[in-house]
């Protein structure tokens, strides 16, 4: 079977085709690639043995340099690897002797690159920093809510922004409601009372909080208007989602507040010789303010 080199230079075949194809069709032997490598990552210039690059077994640099597939090289004959080469020196160092390990300010950064080249043994000692420890358990945490958390955050920003193009005003708010408390308020209103709701509206203040009285059907209008971002989510796991997206957000540069309104029902119903029912209408809405700067 033949294969063209050209394909393995195709965009729309996959990396790990590529890889197959490469070593499967296009042997090559360690001996062939110089002891000594130099190399171009992304444009930073770095020079070191073949057997730094090789030392970690599993690793993807030791796939790359096994000399089991053709390898690109720039206009100086370094061999080339696309990749932002700016923490690339850390994962050289930690190849050489296992020992050199980057600042706590780097250290995140180094991790997201050793993730990158596979090299577990920096992986797993990185984990011990403080803040990387910190990413790992956000990006957990993430997980247990479910694939599709990129994407409601995406839902609100995008909604925060036509809010703003809609109304050309520097900032916008977006309501988020947990599937739960939108089925709770879109329903029939029944209450276990013997009259319709008695709701109180907790809303946060300069100094404290205000309540004020309101009644089903206000409160059921104002969130129609508002065209709140409904999460299949469960009360439960709302707040940890809301939290995380709220600090992702303003780890992305966004200026962000959030600001929470509680609407309970406060009415109960007797049962004379045995106790009372409380409503179970409790809702908490998350509303995300986004405030649009040039500076």
């Amino acid at each position: 079977m033949t294969i063209n080199k050209e394909l393995l230079r195709n965009p729309k075949v996959s990396p790990l085709l590529q890889l197959i194809f490469s070593v499967c069709f296009f042997p090559f032997t360690q001996s062939q690639l110089p002891r000594v490598i130099s190399l171009n990552v992304g444009g930073y210039h770095f020079v070191t043995t073949l057997s730094t690059l090789t030392k970690d077994k599993d690793s993807m640099l030791a796939a790359m340099f096994s000399g089991r597939h053709e390898l690109d090289t720039d206009s100086e004959g370094r061999y080339f690897i696309d990749r932002d080469g700016t923490y690339f020196k850390e994962i050289l160092n930690y190849l050489r002797d296992g020992t050199q390990l980057p600042s706590a300010e780097r250290a995140l950064e180094v991790y997201r690159e050793a993730q990158f080249y596979q090299i577990e043994g920096l992986i797993d000692t990185l984990e011990r920093f403080s803040n990387v420890f910190a990413h790992k358990l956000e990006e957990a945490r993430k997980y247990k809510l479910g694939s599709d958390f990129e994407k409601w955050q995406q839902q609100i920003i995008t909604c925060a922004q036509n809010k703003s193009l809609q109304n050309l005003t520097s900032t916008s708010k977006v309501s988020l409601l947990s599937q739960e408390d939108h089925k709770k308020i879109m329903g029939c209103g029944d209450c276990v009372g013997p009259h319709a709701h008695n709701l109180i509206v907790c809303k946060p203040a300069k100094r404290g909080s205000v309540q004020i009285h309101d009644t089903f059907e206000n409160v059921q209008r104002r969130v129609k208007e508002t065209e709140p971002v409904v999460c299949p989510l469960k009360d439960a796991e709302m707040k940890a989602f809301v939290d995380m997206t709220l600090a992702d957000l303003i780890s992305k540069g966004y200026a962000v507040s959030l600001r929470e309104i509680t609407i309970q029902c406060k009415n109960t119903k007797v049962y004379y010789g045995i106790g009372k029912e409380e409503c179970q209408l409790n809702i908490t809405e998350h509303v995300i303010e986004f405030e649009w700067c040039t500076r």
